[in-house]
């Protein structure tokens, strides 16, 4: 099983580390790393790394989220580690065929006594044949009740965070805290009044309290423009391939907000309509180092009639 590469291991550090730990970590780090301090080729890149890190570690609800992560890609490749020795039981090739010494000089006794033991090898050939069977089926029935079992701690989790406001079938929460919402058209919708930390969301196009603000070390720009569409949203900016979200911010219908001090690289916008409870991803969109871009949210059906 081979070792997973997380935050911890950008800070130089285990995954039992104190709060003490990280921040003195951050400070050596940043010390030998950055740009200005360092002659180092790749020291801004490098000093990049660790500021996510850190941004991720030093705030208790996104560290936890990222202690889950790690913890279900683990339990990933021990299934897969399971599943292969499950089919070791087979000591044969396909098409090989058993090789049996015939003795020049064989008796009535001796063809008896060849008989059983062929009648026996074959028989414990079935048997390891059976045994790594059952074991591939133990696997698999675990892994269904596994899945399950995460399925029924969303929606339980959901019913927490929203109390009795939201219907359980209508939305699920991720394990990075966004909303995940399940289509059920017969079903009525009553938008939530509070993010999924429990915080209210705010009066104006702003960020959303309690989540973590990661600042790059570049001054991009990302104009995130919900002027098209007919629903306040709470959304959440990712860079591309990257599990976290890096903003987590509350924008009106008919509105835009500017996202500052951002790197270069590829980003899309995860959000949830309020109005309706549909749940979309944006384009992706590119951004040029000290350059702006725009990434336009629109709505994806028409909003429903509620009574």
């Amino acid at each position: 099983m081979h070792h997973i590469h997380t935050h911890y291991d950008n800070l130089q550090l285990t995954q039992n580390a104190t709060d003490a730990e990280i921040r003195q970590a951050y400070r050596r780090l940043s010390k030998k790393y950055h740009p200005d301090l360092s002659d180092d080729p790749d020291a801004h890149r490098i000093m990049q790394i660790v500021n996510r890190a850190y941004e991720v570690l030093s705030n208790p609800q996104s560290r936890a989220e990222h202690d889950k992560w790690i913890t279900m890609q683990y339990l990933q490749q021990q299934q897969t580690v399971v599943q292969a020795q499950s089919i070791t039981y087979y000591d044969t090739e396909e098409n090989e065929e058993p090789h049996y010494p015939q003795p020049k000089r064989q008796t009535h006794h001796a063809y008896q006594t060849d008989y059983f033991s062929t009648h026996q090898q074959h028989q414990s050939s079935y048997k390891r044949i059976l045994m790594g069977l059952l074991a591939i089926s133990v696997v698999l029935f675990g892994l269904v009740i596994w899945q399950g079992w995460g399925w029924l701690q969303k929606t339980q989790l959901l019913s927490l965070i929203f109390h009795d406001n939201v219907p359980t079938q209508q939305v699920n929460v991720t394990e990075n805290g966004e909303f995940a919402p399940t289509s059920n058209e017969n079903e009525s919708y009553t938008r939530p009044n509070t993010a999924p930390n429990g915080n209210p969301f705010p009066e104006d196009s702003n960020y959303v309290e309690g989540y973590p603000v990661i600042s790059g070390m570049g001054n991009g720009k990302l104009v995130i423009e919900n002027v098209r569409n007919s629903s306040d949203v709470f959304a959440q900016l990712y860079e591309k391939n990257s599990p976290q979200p890096i903003r987590t911010f509350f924008i009106l219908e008919r509105d835009q907000m500017t996202l500052n001090q951002l790197d270069a690289g590829e980003y899309f916008v995860r959000y949830y309509q309020l109005d309706n409870g549909e749940y979309l991803d944006s384009e992706s969109i590119s951004l040029v180092r000290n350059q702006s871009a725009t990434i336009y949210l629109q709505r994806g059906k028409a909003p429903q009639n509620n009574p």
